[in-house]
This record gives C-alpha cells, structure tokens and sequence, in this order.
C-alpha cells in the first residue's frame, strides 16, 4: 500500500510538473497569446518611402514578440525607413521615420512632373494655412507699359497645383507609429503616470510643424515650372496662393482684372473725363557726340 501511495504521488506531481509545463508553453507559443506585427514583404531601401505594398502582417508568438514592435500596418504606410530593411524583417518603431527634409522630396513627386518652391507670406500663403496634400491656384499682378500707356492686370495664371510641402514640412500626418518610442520614453518617465498620450502626440505633431513658412512647394509639370520662374523673375513678390476644395479639380478660363472691371461702368472712372494718352517719348536712332558727351538723336 505505501508502494501504490507513493507512485500515485509521484504520479501527481509528474502530471503537475507537465502541467505547468503545457501552459507555460501555451502561454509562450500558443495561438491565444500571439499577436500580429508588421514586416517588411519586401527589401526596403534606406530614406524609402514604405508603400502599402511593402508591408505584411505575420502572426508571432509571445515569447518572440519584440520591443518597439508595430501590430497595425496604417501606422507605417506612408513613413520612411531609418536603416534598410529586409524581407521579412520585423518594422519597429526606431526604424521608421516621418517624412521630413532629410528623408527626401524626390519620391513624393509624380513622374514626369517638377518640384518648385515659391516665396510666401501670411498675405499670399492664406494665412501660413496651407499644408502638403492642399491643392491651389496662383494669381498675380502684372504691371507692364504697352505701346501708349502703362498697364495695370490681375490674372489666375495657373490652376489646381497639388502642395507638395510648406516650409519643410512635407507630411501633414506622420505616421502613428513614428512616436511611439519617444511616446512609450516620456509616458515612463517619473510624474508623467497621469498624463493623457493623446496630448503628447498632439505635442510632437505640433512641434514638428513648421508653422510660419517662408515657402510652399508645388508639384507643376516643366512648362508650368517655366511660367512660375518666369512670373517670379520678373514679378516678384506678386504671387498670391488662394486654397481649393481638395474634391474640386475644375479648371476655368479665367480673364484679366484691371481697375475698369473692378469699379463697373457706372463708376467716376468710367464715365469721368478720360486723361489725355501719354506722350510717347520716340526712342534715340543713334547718339552723337557732342564736346565728348554722347547727344540723342531722334530724326
């Protein structure tokens, strides 16, 4: 009897070893436990946008998982990579970056199109209001003499232009999953227990903003890069930006505006006297020098 008692108990305690084992490795390697993380289908280059393309999610167990891991794909697409990436390799959070001036501009531009920067201010940049993603039209005002009289328009010279940045920043929305170390660093820090997450993120986006610009950079195909540098060249400070609804792609025919449409026929302007043409000043056929000193000649 005291033989069957102590196999039984021997037994037992086998089973309750095991069985702690078993759930020790459930726990570990089961499928309850495990958690989908995002990896790379692809090798990525390093400062490469990554693409919704370039991602997969895998299931991985518990014992496994990663510091820094990632488990939703939206929180990568649209980030650039820190370090090159392999195929398969797991995407953490230190390896990620927002697009900024560093990552490069090169491939937020659609083939075949130009990048160029215009100046503004917060007269002609609506207000340092406008953010990468906007679409806008340009005026300006043109001011040249013609044949009898000095000529004074405004024109919409161009229309529906995508903004690339302003200033430079070139990603309205880094990505969730960009900040989640410098989140997961500050949330740990003593006497931040209490603190909401949302207000620090809200923190680092606001500080990554570059809110009083000195520049907006478009997206134009060549010939309208060579009527920008044109308009800029020879009527600088003149361009305003105006903002579009991002769903409106219409393009209209526009006309010039000087003052005669902007006062009406029923104004002074119209109907007052009208000044008498300037003279024009007949331009020197050749110069005669007279005592050393060179003498317009105009018959």
């Amino acid at each position: 009897m005291l033989s069957a008692f102590l196999s039984a108990f021997a037994m037992f305690l086998v089973w309750n070893y095991i069985s702690r084992k078993d759930a020790d490795m459930e726990d570990a390697y089961g499928l309850a436990t495990s958690e989908q993380v995002v990896v790379a289908s692809r090798d990525v280059l390093q400062y490469e946008t990554i693409r919704p393309t370039d991602v997969e999610t895998i299931s991985v167990p518990k014992i496994a998982l990663s510091p820094g891991r990632i488990n939703n794909p939206t929180d990568v697409i649209d980030s650039v990579a820190a370090v090159p990436l392999r195929k398969g390799e797991f995407i953490l959070d230190n390896k990620i970056i927002s697009k900024n001036i560093y990552s490069g501009l090169d491939s937020q531009v659609s083939m075949g199109h130009r990048a160029i920067s215009i100046p503004v201010n917060y007269k002609s940049g609506v207000g340092f209001l406008l953010r990468p993603g906007d679409r806008v039209d340009l005026a300006a005002h043109f001011e040249y003499r013609s044949t009898s009289a000095r000529i004074s328009e405004v024109k919409i010279f161009m229309q529906d232009l995508l903004v690339l940045a302003s200033g430079r920043t070139i990603q309205a929305d880094p990505p969730n999953g960009v900040d989640q170390n410098i989140m997961r660093t500050i949330m740990s820090t003593k006497g931040n227990e209490n603190v909401n997450p949302e207000d620090v993120r809200a923190a680092l986006n606001y500080a990554k903003t570059d809110a009083n610009y000195q520049t907006v950079t478009l997206e134009v195909t060549p010939q309208q890069a060579q009527i920008i540098v044109y308009v800029m060249t020879v009527f600088r400070d003149s361009i305003i930006c105006m903002l579009r609804q991002s769903d409106d792609r219409q393009l209209q025919r526009m006309g010039t505006t000087d003052l005669a449409a902007v006062m009406g026929e029923n104004s002074f302007y119209a109907k007052g006297k009208k000044a008498p043409p300037p003279v024009v000043v007949p331009l020197p056929k050749f110069f005669d020098y007279v005592g050393g000193e060179p003498v317009p000649v105009t018959q």
